[in-house]
């Protein structure tokens, strides 16, 4: 079985709200590995250790607030199971957000 996770980054001007959260299945063997969040090119996520949950908000501010900033985000468990994806907070909005599931 596959992680489950769900991600929201809120911008509101300078300021960014990234909310998270990643488990896997109890009754399995299968543990989340790494977690990497990373806006405008900082990873938000401290080290990982291997668990079967992990959730939890983390506040960052943008350098440029105007300009466009990269949203990034890798997954990896003890089995060979593993996601990334990327998005953009766009600089042109004052309010914007995107959010990665599955």
């Amino acid at each position: 079985m596959s992680a489950k996770y769900s991600i929201r980054v809120e911008k509101d001007g300078a300021n960014v709200t990234a909310r998270y959260a990643l488990k896997v299945d109890m009754g399995s063997a299968e543990l989340l590995a790494s977690f990497e969040l990373n806006v405008a090119g900082n990873n938000l996520i401290d080290p990982l250790l291997p668990q079967k949950e992990f959730t939890g908000t983390k506040f960052a501010i943008l350098e440029n607030p105007d300009a466009d900033a990269a949203v990034t985000f890798a997954i990896t468990t003890n089995e060979p199971w593993n996601t990334d994806g990327e998005d953009h907070l766009r600089g042109e909005k004052r309010f914007d957000d995107v959010s990665f599931e599955n």
